[in-house]
């Protein structure tokens, strides 16, 4: 039987390609009927059952669960692509009881982030995990131990006090910090945790901190007053907390840290400015009326606070540094006094320009999209200036600046404000008409980059902004948007981002590709000009596929070193999308002069 399947392989690949279809079907009704007449599978003994907690039986092949089993337990780059992609399309694989111990083992993997990616899917995963987890847990084990007690927290909450109190007087190292650490999820510790505070040293403390952080109560409140006049930087342990103790400590502390900035006068120390950063950093959400209270008197202190300045005599931007933490105070939390405070800060105070960047993300939150647009648009800028030039330009750049942390979220067809809140309503399409008629575009480039970034091209950020705004399915948007990326493709002569840009609007840089291509053929390798074009043949029709190949070649725009393969690939691609077949993929292109 396996002489004839070894001689119909061998009839297979050397016959005809019109008669390999046949010859495949018979191939694999033999093949079938070996496998049912002579296939055997099993083992010697008696079934027991899988071990309480190891995981469930599924049907699943080995074959559908090797790639995930071999990043798991191997080494190497891409592992993690690997389990993510099985995690957000098979989450059932990995109850399997042949994947679960896999990924418990996982949280000592070598690769730190795919460590805590298994860390992450074993939290939301629930609690079929916990015996594997607590079975063999080593009290004094390194940080995968650690993050054993992490999980079985997450999952556990409250539930896990007996264990930990258990595990606690073994635990050391890295162990005993997520013990502490875990601690804080339960109010029944909160003794225990006073008690721990007085005796634990270094990081142990600080994760008794972090746990007494999340508590409520009288007894904490005390703890933390006393803390925070004796170790002011034990203020950042309260970042998180939104409790009303904390509040008032954090409004407190920061008023009085402030005032003591002012009595410096003009020349403030370098240890009070990095306390005043761990002060504003504590601030979080804390949206409370005693914090309402610190940002009405500071407001009032505002013009003092921007004279400060260090021993050199440069500003320490006292100022700027409350306003930004405002901002992000504002952008993280829901309606309330916080907000509408935010609301009306500019309008209040005219002649403090970087409230623009407050008072608007609160206007969108808050405001139909029409009248915020009515009410702040005069600030884009559509033509220059005559009176009052250099206030005029600051708002404009101020505004830029706040419509950067705006984007379409196309999952869930909303626009976002950084921090993760929605817009009130879709922003008015009337923002991009005026965007594409700005005549002071020189932003500064914010942190980060566009995911369609490549280094050598330096995208003004102004064009990076407008389209995070835009709503590809929005057609008066692709209106306004393809003529306008046209005529920064001409003008800046950059064309991966440019031509992206058109063809996820539906557009095409067809007629000033090659002259863009051809202003830096150092940057055009064969692989970034395959992948351009493939992307463009998922937008466009063949035809114009077609054109900007014609384009590319007759402006010679290709790397000196690719130019030979460019020569025969793009003639070759061109034929194959006039015969009506698909793009060719990147190997052809690669092998075309092998």
């Amino acid at each position: 039987m396996f002489g004839k399947i070894d001689s119909g392989l061998e009839q297979l690949l050397s016959a005809p390609a019109e008669a390999r279809s046949g010859l495949l079907l018979d191939l694999l009704a033999l093949v079938d009927a070996v496998a049912y007449t002579q296939g055997k599978t099993g083992i010697e003994g008696e079934l027991v059952p899988l071990p309480a907690g190891s995981g469930q039986y599924r049907e699943l092949s080995y074959g559908q669960l090797h790639p995930l089993l071999e990043a798991l337990t191997t080494t190497g780059g891409g592992r993690m692509d690997v389990v993510q992609s099985a995690w957000e399309n098979h989450p059932e694989f990995f109850t399997d009881f042949r994947v679960l111990p896999a990924v418990v083992n996982g949280l000592g993997d070598s690769y730190v982030e795919l460590a805590e990616l298994n860390a992450k899917i074993l939290k939301q995963a629930g609690p079929a995990a916990l015996p594997l987890l607590k079975e063999g847990l080593d009290p004094a084990g390194n940080r995968s131990m650690a993050r054993r007690v992490e999980v079985v927290s997450a999952i556990q909450g409250p539930e896990a006090t007996p264990w930990l109190r258990e595990l606690l007087p073994q635990a050391k190292k890295d162990v005993r910090g997520a013990v502490l650490t875990a601690l804080g999820e339960d109010p029944e510790n909160i003794s225990l945790l006073l008690e721990l505070v007085k005796t634990e040293r270094g990081a142990n403390r600080e994760a008794a901190l972090k746990a007494l952080a999340k508590q409520n109560g009288e007894a904490v409140a005390a703890f933390w007053g006393e803390e925070l006049d004796k170790r002011p930087g034990s203020v950042l342990f309260l970042r998180d907390t939104d409790a009303g103790w904390a509040a008032s400590l954090v409004a407190s502390g920061l008023r009085t840290h402030l005032e003591k900035l002012l009595s410096h006068g003009d020349r403030v120390p370098e240890e009070e400015q990095t306390e005043l950063s761990r002060w504003c950093q504590a601030v979080g959400r804390k949206t409370s009326p005693p914090m309402l209270d610190f940002w009405r008197w500071a407001d009032g202190h505002m013009k003092d606070f921007d004279k400060l300045t260090n021993k050199k005599g440069n500003s320490i931007f006292a100022g700027v540094r409350l306003t930004d933490t405002l901002t992000d105070c504002l952008r993280r939390t829901g309606p309330g006094p916080l907000r509408d405070y935010c609301l009306n800060l500019f309008d209040s105070h005219p002649a403090i320009t970087r409230y623009l960047s407050i008072s608007f993300p609160a206007a969108l939150l808050t405001r139909p999209a029409a009248e915020v647009f009515e009410k702040y648009s005069p600030y884009i800028l559509t033509k220059k200036p005559l009176l009052d030039k250099e206030r005029q330009e600051t708002l404009n750049t101020v505004l830029l600046r706040a419509l950067g942390d705006v984007w379409w979220y196309p999952q869930g067809e909303r626009y976002n404000i950084y921090g993760g809140l929605s817009t009130a309503e879709p922003l008015d399409i009337r923002w991009i008409e005026r965007l594409t008629r700005a005549v002071c575009t020189d932003v500064p480039r914010r942190a980060g980059a566009s995911h369609f970034a490549y280094y050598w091209e330096d995208v003004p950020e102004f064009d990076r902004t407008l389209m995070r705004l835009v709503n590809p399915e929005d057609g008066r948007c692709r209106e306004l948007m393809i003529p306008y990326l046209r005529k920064r493709l001409d003008e800046t002569g950059l064309p991966y981002h440019y031509s992206r840009w058109l063809l996820q609007l539906g557009g095409s840089p067809r007629g000033l590709f090659g002259k863009a291509m051809a202003k830096n053929p150092s940057a055009n390798h064969l692989y970034v000009v395959w992948q351009l074009m493939h992307e463009a043949s998922q937008a466009l029709p063949p035809e114009e596929v077609i054109a900007l190949l014609e384009e590319f070649l007759e402006a010679k725009a290709g790397r000196k070193q690719a130019w030979a393969k460019f020569q025969k690939a793009i003639p070759w691609t061109v034929e194959r999308l006039r015969a009506g077949e698909p793009f060719p993929e990147w190997d052809s292109w690669e092998k075309i002069d092998k």
